[in-house]
């Protein structure tokens, strides 16, 4: 496997929990009835929230992926960071916006950051050296 294919494993299950979390803020909205915002709920809130938190970070995240694969970065690094960041915003969806598991949240927001920053300092490491 190339890194490039390990970024678009990562990618491609990242789609899957956008279309999951999606999915989910339809369904209460209809359950809900519910048509526009939150209406209210926190229930609704909550889905939302993870929703949106998950795409203001993603695009970010993934991109760092497509451009470590591209500039050399090694096939381990690639999976090391794309499942970090899987497993964060998983974390964060069963803290958040399922409420199952109430560290989630914390845990999901902290491994985010630290996921971010690992990608960070090694396009600036590979972009300098």
């Amino acid at each position: 496997m190339t890194p490039l294919q390990a970024a678009a494993l990562w990618i491609g299950l990242n789609v899957l929990l956008l279309i999951f979390l999606s999915a989910r803020v339809g369904q209460m909205r209809n359950r809900l009835k519910i048509n526009l915002g939150d209406g209210g709920n926190p229930e609704m809130v909550k889905a939302i929230r993870a929703h949106g938190n998950y795409t203001e970070y993603a695009p970010l995240a993934l991109v760092g992926l497509v451009a470590l694969a591209e500039v050399g970065a090694n096939v381990a690094i690639v999976h090391v960071l794309g499942g970090f960041f899987f497993f964060a915003r998983i974390a964060h969806m069963l803290g958040l916006g399922l409420g199952v598991w109430p560290m989630g949240r914390f845990i999901g927001t902290l491994s985010t950051m630290l996921s971010l920053l690992a990608t960070a300092a090694l396009l600036i490491y590979f972009a300098a050296f």
